[in-house]
């Protein structure tokens, strides 16, 4: 047995057969690419389209990738998706440059974080965001009948209207925002240093006062004091915080009634220290350094002080909006950056996938044999997982617009594919499908392994993993208005001999998946779909039971309930068609006294697998008129 130095779980294969079948569990599956938008270097589950649209944006320069996702979606599949790092990519900041925050680790490492906003990812997507915070602010927007003289409207200087006392914030005689101890209205007079003007209007500040074309009172009621504040002898700590899209002048966040004190709390003991519930909760905009006073809106600033300071600390400071810019897509991802990406779903005890998608091809065939090529690795080494691959687009479609014969076609492909590893966790096939992108209003080549990964997922939902995905019964591509290359009778005999499975249209049934091969090259129980899948199950099944004993007792009670757990699986498993017959051994006779000694637990698991038809022979016989049939075939 394999040495294992910490307590685990070894899941061991037994090849005794000569022919046929191979298989992995679909549910989720481990994709990576260049997005628009999305964290970097994190992987993030995603259950429907509209999560990936949300979380990485549209498909854009990158769109055969988003596409294979999106399509291996519509078969009932799941994703878990990196987002791989793109050389240039820089995240929108409010300051003088972009930066590039990959994900929340990233920012909370202290990327970034001296920019008083920055958005959540890298791309151009963020220079249309404007971060504002805002309090209660100035009082009056004060328009004076004339400019009066001998009287200065700087910013801070104190203004009497009658009994009145205000501050001046911004503006002139015009439209001289203030901050008054009372009710200025039209009524009023300036009188000050000997002047005596009257205020032609006054309107309310918080009510007449927009930012990028939103008012302040969409985002919120006019904020004074939170709950928190008051009890703790504080008032004008509340502040609202929003996301405004200056492009489209539309409100897309808004958190209301945070508080400028550090260890605020709501009724529920909630944490609404401003900064706090933007960094946690905001789905665009990280907050890093405390804002500095804007003087259109407001007064001074005095921000995370602690609850405990003096009673009277806090200031208004009216709003503060800052746009963002300097954000950038980058030029794209390298076979090296993938790999990196692709990287994070190796540890099987972090990440729970069942397939790998290799997603699109990229510029050159050299560098999509090195994605094709670690998307494998990765699966091969997980053991769990199955990876999907398609030849490079060059293969099937000149660069150039001209048309390759079918001829190159299947040449190119089968060249694409002869050098890559034989396995059976990975899974080839020779399509690319033409297709309708709503999002771009263009028809597009993809290519279709996320279709034949897509078409395992159906398969599991309405029959059971151990069904082969093929045929005209259960290999039907979705979405598929044709083939770039749509191989003949004697061409799917060539591509088969080679491991690649023929995505083919045919006529009146549609464009079909024609073959359920792995990537094993040598003839095994496990060269067949079906068969790998089948095993992954039953693999996945037996870890989770033995999961159970681990650190149990190694004694005959253990044992016998190991093995009356596993045959009932297995029994369940035969009625359904997935085996033939089966036999579980663990008892005495493979756990030795020095089994035992070693602290191991050993069940030895003989299948024998269900195999899918792939070649059917009908023969007909016509026979005289007077011949009985017994006669022909003996019975």
């Amino acid at each position: 047995m394999a040495s294992q130095v910490s307590p685990g779980i070894l899941i061991k294969e037994r090849d005794l057969t000569n022919a046929v079948v191979t298989g992995a569990l679909a549910i989720r599956a481990a994709h990576a690419s260049s997005f628009a938008k999305g964290p970097i270097g994190e992987i993030v589950n995603i259950n429907t389209q509209k999560e990936l649209v949300d979380t990485f944006g549209k498909p854009g320069s990158y769109a055969e990738d988003w596409m294979v996702a999106s399509e291996f979606m519509n078969y009932g599949g799941r994703l878990a998706v990196v987002r791989t790092e793109s050389s240039g990519a820089l995240n929108a900041v409010t300051g003088a440059a972009g930066v590039l925050i990959k994900n929340e680790e990233d920012w909370m490492g202290g990327t970034g974080s001296a920019e008083v906003f920055a958005a959540r990812s890298a791309g151009t997507h963020g220079n249309s965001l404007v971060g504002v915070l805002v309090d209660a602010g100035a009082d009056y927007i004060v328009t004076l009948a004339s400019d009066p003289a001998n009287v200065t409207l700087n910013a801070g200087d104190s203004l009497a209207f009658g009994a009145v006392t205000a501050t001046v914030i911004s503006g002139d005689w015009t439209a001289l925002v203030v901050k008054a101890d009372g009710a200025i209205t039209s009524a009023s007079v300036l009188t000050d240093g000997g002047a005596t003007v009257a205020v032609s209007a006054a309107k309310d500040w918080y009510l007449n006062t927009s930012v990028e074309g939103v008012s302040l009172s969409a985002i919120g009621p006019r904020p004074a004091s939170t709950q928190f504040g008051l009890d703790n002898g504080f008032s004008g700590d509340a502040v609202h915080f929003a996301v405004i899209d200056r492009v489209q002048g539309t409100l897309v966040e808004r958190f209301t009634y945070l508080s400028k004190l550090t260890d605020a709390k709501d009724q529920e003991g909630g944490n609404i220290y401003y900064k706090s519930v933007i960094n946690e909760q905001s789905r665009f905009i990280f907050q890093g350094a405390a804002p500095a006073t804007d003087a259109n809106l407001g007064g001074t600033i005095v921000l995370g002080t602690a609850s405990t300071a003096t009673a009277g600390a806090f200031v208004q400071f009216g709003g503060f909006n800052d746009r963002l810019g300097f954000g950038a897509d980058g030029s794209g991802y390298t076979s090296g950056q993938f790999g990196e990406a692709m990287d994070l779903f190796l540890d099987t005890e972090e990440t729970d996938i069942d397939f790998v998608l290799m997603g699109g091809s990229m510029a050159s065939e050299v560098d999509t044999k090195a994605k094709a090529t670690k998307v494998i690795s990765v699966a091969a080494s997980r053991k769990d997982a199955v990876a999907f691959v398609s030849p490079h687009k060059g293969n099937q479609i000149a660069s150039s617009g001209g048309a390759l014969t079918s001829t190159q076609q299947k040449e190119n492909t089968l060249a694409f594919f002869s050098g890559l590893t034989s396995t059976s966790y990975a899974v080839f096939d020779s399509g690319y499908k033409y297709v309708y992108d709503r999002f771009n209003d263009v028809y597009r080549y993809i290519p279709t392994n996320g279709d034949v990964a897509g078409l395992c997922v159906q398969t599991s939902n309405l029959q059971e993993d151990w069904y082969s995905p093929a045929g005209l019964n259960r290999g039907g591509i979705l979405n598929a208005v044709k083939m770039a290359y749509n191989p003949n009778k004697a061409d799917r005999d060539e591509l088969y001999q080679a491991r690649i499975n023929p995505v083919v249209g045919l006529r009146g049934q549609g464009i079909t998946l024609f073959g359920d091969k792995t990537a094993l090259s040598a003839p095994s129980a496990f060269d067949r779909i079906n068969v790998r899948r089948l095993f992954l199950n039953l693999e996945k099944r037996a870890r989770r039971l033995a999961e159970g004993v681990l650190f149990e007792q190694n004694d005959a009670t253990t044992r016998a309930g190991f093995s009356s757990a596993l045959n009932s699986y297995l029994s369940e498993v035969q009625a359904r068609r997935g085996v033939t017959d089966y036999l579980v051994i663990c008892d005495e006779t493979n756990n030795t006294a020095d089994v035992i000694d070693r602290n191991e637990f050993v069940a030895e698991v003989y299948v024998k697998p269900t195999r899918s038809i792939n070649y059917i022979t009908v023969t007909f016989t016509a026979t005289k008129t007077g011949v009985t049939f017994s006669e022909v075939v003996g019975r």
